[in-house]
């Protein structure tokens, strides 16, 4: 394997690590300061984020034989990635119970840590 092929891997396992720990984390902080619904509506906004991110990290860094293959690949496993956000979205919304500020919260807080992680990587190998 190419090095940049191992440090890309690297790379999105920093990510999904990240986005699980924020997602536990912060379903429990939820659950301590507002109780079991928004803990528990907490996990399921950040597991969102994170099934849809782990979907796409798998689909992107399969080998492909060549580069036009593995842009087409992308942009399948982006579109995945959007239509298995949205469906995890419409099954909580048919669930009763759902503290929608909890789930938000930690859905938008797995976001940003996939643009955050990269950029603190950046600046600690320089």
């Amino acid at each position: 394997m190419p090095p940049s092929d191992l440090k890309t891997r690297q790379l999105a396992g920093r990510i999904l690590t990240g986005q699980l720990a924020c997602t536990l984390l912060l379903g429990m902080i939820f659950f301590l300061v507002s109780g079991k619904r928004s803990g528990l509506s907490a996990l399921a906004g950040g597991l969102i984020g994170l099934i849809a991110n782990l979907y796409m990290s798998f689909a992107a860094l399969r080998p492909a034989p060549n580069a036009a293959f593995a842009v087409g690949r992308i942009y399948v496993g982006q579109l995945v990635k959007v239509l298995l956000t949205v469906g995890m979205f419409y099954v909580l919304s048919q669930r009763k119970g759902v503290v929608w500020p909890s789930v938000l919260v930690v859905y938008i807080a797995t976001l940003m840590l996939f643009w955050l992680v990269p950029v603190l990587s950046a600046r600690r190998q320089r």
